[in-house]
């Protein structure tokens, strides 16, 4: 059978990288206690930092990193449970993305929502709405839709599911989706982003509307926004004068907050300073905080995205931070929001649903006249291959 990794090459590449790692580990340690105390330092010096964010901002147009608001950089705030009752609505997505050497040209938005009102003894409520790409919808100015674009109309979608939704709701209204809010890292210069861009604010618009209690979920993250905060305060003799020095580099948010907020505490809320931000605007604008939403033997931090309007409310902040930490220890042993834990298992399409539209898709063009139509040349050979390998 043909080996598909040279594993006799890796063997030593491999054990190069646990011998970096020992070394790595201690490097990191002490980049994290230096780091520490800069935050403990720093702890009030709130306008300064918001000062120096700007600075660095008209200097570096790319500049990404958290900028204080109102709260100390080491505060951290305790959860009030049991959670206010309100109504929780969760979406996540899933997608198809065109195969171009399929015998089937077509993409799928599939978004589920778990609705719950915890402590109501109302019985959860599922929907799922399934949209699918062909034609026009599946072509750009540069081809076909490529799975960035496709990512973005799901997402886009989730969102206007969740607004339109919440006007029927009561409020309180909570309203998550896993993952930021802020969609990605860099503005997209594709002809074809921006309008789908501007549905996905305007879905944000009409939730601000109806007061939803808006956030995204981050799982495990892996961001270093407060730590690219602190840099811009280290002292230029201890970067070697080098604008792009990272002297905290590899340290990341989670490993700064991870002994400082207990369980069901969150951090001090930031805004967040980049490039993509800036496109949210007014009451949109994007904050963060991170919340433990662990136990006492594991903390488990998450970091939560919400815009400005939620923020504004301390009380819609409260119920935001109690409601998260009270669904995620349902998931027992590996704390996450059960509402989203849902929504995915909703949402989720699998390889045979894909068969099954395929052949859908089929059985009705050749009832209109069309001829069969078979996959492409390469994908045949493929399939042929794994067939001959087992």
């Amino acid at each position: 059978r043909f080996m598909p990794v040279n594993f006799l090459t890796l063997q030593p590449q491999i054990r190069l990288l646990g011998e970096t790692a020992v070394a790595r580990k201690s490097e990191l340690a002490h980049k994290l206690q230096a780091c520490r105390e800069l935050l403990q330092q720093h702890d009030a010096d709130l306008i300064t930092l918001q000062k120096t964010v700007e600075e660095a901002a008209t200097k570096n147009k790319g500049l990404r990193c958290a900028a204080p608001v109102t709260e100390l950089l080491a505060s951290h705030h305790p959860s009030v449970l049991p959670a206010p009752a309100c109504t929780i609505l969760a979406a996540d997505g899933s997608q198809i993305n065109p195969d171009p050497h399929g015998s089937a040209l077509f993409g799928l938005v599939n978004v589920g929502v778990f609705r719950m009102r915890p402590g109501s003894g109302e019985t959860p409520g599922i929907k799922v709405f399934s949209d699918l790409l062909h034609d026009e919808t599946l072509q750009s100015q540069i081809g076909l839709a490529s799975e960035d674009l496709i990512a973005l109309l799901r997402d886009v979608k989730e969102r206007e599911i969740l607004a339109k939704l919440a006007e029927t709701e009561t409020a309180p209204i909570v309203t998550l989706t896993d993952g930021p809010l802020e969609l990605y890292h860099e503005p997209r210069q594709d002809p074809q982003f921006e309008p789908e861009f501007k549905r996905y604010l305007s879905a944000l618009d009409d939730l601000a509307l109806n007061n939803g209690i808006t956030a995204g979920y981050v799982d495990r993250p892996r961001a270093d926004l407060v730590v690219r905060l602190l840099e811009l305060m280290t002292p230029h003799d201890q970067i070697n004068s080098d604008p792009h020095a990272r002297p905290f580099g590899g340290i990341t948010d989670l490993s700064l907050f991870e002994n400082i907020l207990n369980p069901g505490e969150r951090s001090a809320v930031f805004r967040l300073q980049s490039s993509s931000a800036t496109s949210f605007k007014g009451r949109k604008a994007l904050h963060f905080f991170y919340l433990n939403v662990g136990s006492a033997n594991k903390s488990t931090l998450a970091r939560v995205e919400v815009p400005l309007w939620v923020i504004e409310n301390p009380t819609s902040l409260e119920t935001l931070q109690s409601v998260l930490v009270e669904q995620s220890r349902q998931a027992g042993s590996r704390p996450y929001p059960y509402p989203l834990i849902r929504a995915h298992e909703i949402a989720v399409v699998k390889m045979d649903d894909r068969q099954q539209i395929t052949t859908m898709i089929e059985t009705e063009l050749i009832k209109r006249g069309f001829p069969p139509s078979l996959n492409s040349n390469k994908q045949s050979n493929k399939q042929h291959q794994g067939r001959m390998r087992k």
